[in-house]
């Protein structure tokens, strides 16, 4: 031991006694060192407590693992360098201070497994006492400790000097390092492990990078075979260069035995990708119908070239679904929402129950509903109600109303086109109403505005299941429920041939009455204090009530709007009103207009009054074309229809009567 091991020692046993060594005695981390172990003197001073040993099989540490072998190659050397008098091992110890291996002489390593510096155990100073390899992961710059600096009388013999290990980005993955004995000098210690260092942290870090590579590559494969699209990569020679899962399967093709070879080997049609090589264009979702010997395929298809420096495409990126998904996909987007349910509709008179229970029988099977009602009654709430209770409520309600479609637009907007039908339409083509509404409802409002040529379409999409698009000639099949409704009678626009008698009986399935409110006027105290409550929670305002008075008024007028009149008239009340209950209810103007005027009155008329007479007198002007008469008035066809049925105007043609 030499004079300055004598020095340490007998400082150490002063320095347990409450003393501290003289400044440059000790290194600043190992006097710190020491100051921690203090408490746990004398036991520790004199003999380690080494932890217990973690099982081979809960070392994880896999890039340890990895440069243990050359850590072994290394030994040889240092061997040579130390001379055999002088003992050695190599520790490698994770970032927890678990040793996950010491590789040297039999003897010397089991001398250090006894002082608690062995594999599977922790070199954690609380167990062996102040040691390089704990100082070097605190301190994370390289450590050297000698003889009696180990405070613990175990490790007196012995010289340790630490180096850290760093991987990919400077990350810290553990420590390193070299035991002898206390004559070996320490400067040549610490230089050997150094050069271990540096050489393990450049293997580590190759390791983690080929590492790193094979698993973001096993990561890619991964998400591309997860990927419920069919994916594909070929090369400029029109070779597969991958193929997904999905893409075998729609493709009815083994992805494996695919790559390699190229297209003309693999289908019986020409893709539509080849092109890209040349032009260096690619394309995003567009609708590819392939009707080949062996594959009939509806897809929405996109590719995506990749070019190298000088822009020349080396390979094509091609993904594709299958239409129907992507369908069922746009469905739960564009479809609205059916949100009305039975329990939406307020009212307890026979007629309305008597509505509701034919309803609710219809929501059970698939037949076609006919909803007959006058406009305001809530032919759409029972609609989406019917939806929202069979077996298609989770398949898209999308509702359509005849009359507000322009008539040019009506047949693309049901049955959609492809591509280049006609001037205005989308590159790609446009699915129609039916296919959206594909698996689910499609409600057709004011059915009896539809042209009667489109009425010819319609009954065949009904008896076929499946529509044509317009410019197309493959049928697209379609599972469609339909809800028709209509505010006029439908026998009567037959009668006038204006409605097809067979497109009729298709639809009257089943047929729902849906009753006014002026014959249902006992559900009217339920709706006014349902609609009351509605509209003071939406302005903010207290819950309204309404006096007994006001009731009875609105029970002796006809409510020629129904229920949405009633709804109507009610918000405007709770808006306008300054106190928490409504007191009375007038009639709107149409009502007094038919009450008899007091004999001095003078003879003025109603502004709803002159809005009829102008809107008859253009009717006859345009012959009763309500095309024209709509242009000359300047509101759009389908506005004007609504006034005319509102206000009872007879429309006549080629001598014919024609109630609206």
């Amino acid at each position: 031991m030499t004079e300055r091991d004598d020095t340490l020692d007998t400082w150490r046993d002063r320095f347990l006694h409450g003393e501290e060594p003289p400044p440059g005695c000790l290194d600043e981390a190992v006097l710190s060192s020491w100051r921690r172990l203090r408490g746990h003197a004398p036991g520790l001073a004199e003999r380690p407590s080494p932890t217990e040993r973690v099982p081979a099989a809960l070392r994880t540490n896999r890039l340890l693992g990895s440069i243990a072998p050359t850590a072994t190659l290394i030994l040889g050397s240092i061997r040579l360098i130390l001379g055999r008098d002088h003992p050695v091992a190599i520790v490698l110890a994770d970032t927890d201070l678990t040793i996950h291996s010491v590789a040297g002489d039999r003897p010397f390593v089991e001398r250090l497994d006894a002082v608690g510096v062995g594999e599977g155990r922790r070199a954690v100073e609380d167990a062996v006492g102040t040691n390089a390899v704990d100082l070097c992961l605190r301190e994370r710059r390289p450590m050297v400790t000698s003889g009696w600096q180990h405070f613990c009388a175990g490790l007196a013999d012995a010289a340790i000097a630490a180096a850290p290990l760093f991987g990919l980005n400077t990350a810290l993955r553990g420590v390193i390092a070299l035991v002898s004995d206390a004559s070996v000098g320490t400067d040549t210690l610490n230089g050997l492990a150094l050069l271990c260092a540096e050489s393990i942290s450049a293997q580590m870090s190759a390791v983690e990078t080929s590492g790193n590579l094979d698993r973001l590559l096993v990561e890619q494969r991964a998400i591309v075979d997860s990927i419920s699209d069919g994916l594909l990569v070929v090369d400029e020679d029109g070779r597969v260069r991958h193929m997904n899962a999905p893409a075998g399967r729609i493709l009815t093709l083994n992805p494996a035995r695919s790559i390699g070879r190229t297209f003309a080997e693999l289908l019986d049609f020409e893709p539509i990708i080849a092109p890209i090589f040349r032009t260096g264009t690619g394309y995003y979702d567009r609708e590819l119908i392939i009707d080949s010997g062996r594959r009939h395929l509806h897809l929405i298809d996109t590719a995506i070239p990749i070019k190298d420096a000088h822009g020349k495409v080396q390979s094509v990126v091609n993904t594709f679904r299958e239409f129907n998904r992507a369908k069922r996909i746009a469905q739960q987007i564009a479809g609205s929402p059916a949100r009305y349910t039975f329990d939406d509709i307020i009212g307890t008179s026979d007629s309305l129950r008597q509505a509701v229970g034919d309803a609710r029988k219809a929501a059970l099977g698939t037949a076609n509903v006919l909803l007959n009602g006058p406009s305001g009654t809530g032919k759409e709430v029972f609609a989406q109600a019917i939806h929202a209770h069979g077996d298609r409520r989770d398949a898209p309600f999308i509702a359509i109303n005849c009359a507000a479609l322009p008539r040019e637009l009506i047949e693309s907007e049901l049955f959609g086109y492809v591509a280049g039908s006609f001037t205005g339409a989308q590159k790609g083509g446009r699915p129609g109403k039916f296919e959206m509404a594909s698996g689910g409802t499609i409600f057709l409002d004011e059915i009896t505005e539809m042209p009667l040529d489109l009425q010819a379409k319609l009954l065949r999409v009904l008896q076929e299941r499946e529509v044509t698009r317009i410019g197309a000639t493959r049928p697209i099949p379609v599972d469609v429920r339909v809800i028709a409704a209509s505010n006029r009678n439908l026998k009567d626009a037959i009668a006038r041939r204006e409605f097809r008698d067979d497109l009729y009986y298709r639809l009257h399935v089943v047929s729902i009455t849906i009753p006014a409110l002026k014959d249902r006027k006992s559900d009217i105290p339920m709706l006014a204090t349902h609609f009351l409550r509605k509209y003071a929670a939406t302005a903010g305002k207290p819950v309204f009530t309404i006096s007994d008075a006001a009731l009875r008024a609105m029970a002796g007028y006809d409510w020629p709007g129904n229920v949405r009149e009633l709804e109507n008239t009610l918000e405007r009340l709770v808006v306008l009103s300054d106190g928490t209950e409504i007191q009375r209810f007038d009639p709107p103007g149409d009502a007094r207009e038919r009450a008899p005027a007091p004999a001095d009155a003078p003879a003025l008329k109603t502004l709803r009054a002159h809005e009829r007479d102008v809107i008859a007198a253009t009717l006859i002007h345009a012959d009763h074309n309500v095309t024209r008469a709509a242009e000359i008035l300047g509101i759009a066809r389908p506005t004007l229809y609504s006034k005319i049925r509102d206000y009872g105007i007879v429309l006549q043609r080629a001598g014919v009567a024609k109630p609206s």
